[in-house]
C-alpha cells in the first residue's frame, strides 16, 4: 500500500508531503496505481525545477520513499508558485486515492 501523508500549515497550505511504499496493484513495471502517483509526485518535482529553479523535494535514493517541501528561503511569488504546484499535485493524489483506496491511503491534516 502506498501511504501519503499531506501536512498543512494553521492557514491550510501545504508543508511537506511524505509518499512511503508501492501499491502492489499489479506486477512490477506494470503496476497503473504506483505509475499514476509516482507520475503526479515526481512531475511536480521536475515542474518545479524547470519553471521555478526550485527544488522541492529531500534527495533520499531509497526505492518507495520521496519526500517533498516547501523551501523556507523563497521569495513570495516562488513560494506561492510552488504553494500552487504542491496544491495541484494533492488534489491528483487524491483522486488516485478516491479510485484506489485499497492500494493508496492519504493523511491530509
Amino acid at each position: 500500500m502506498i501511504r501519503i501523508r499531506i501536512k498543512r500549515e494553521e492557514s491550510g497550505r501545504v508543508d511537506s508531503v511524505s509518499i512511503r511504499g508501492h501499491a502492489d496493484y499489479g506486477a512490477y513495471g506494470q503496476d497503473i496505481v504506483c505509475a499514476a502517483v509516482s507520475g503526479i509526485a515526481i512531475g511536480t518535482t521536475h515542474a518545479a525545477k524547470a519553471l521555478l529553479n526550485v527544488v522541492i523535494y529531500q534527495d533520499d535514493a531509497k526505492e518507495g520513499k520521496l519526500d517533498l517541501f516547501v523551501p523556507g528561503e523563497l521569495d513570495t511569488d516562488r513560494k506561492e508558485r510552488v504553494q500552487f504546484l504542491l496544491d495541484a499535485m494533492t488534489v491528483s493524489l487524491h483522486s488516485v486515492a478516491d479510485s484506489y483506496g485499497d492500494y493508496v491511503i492519504i493523511h491530509d491534516d
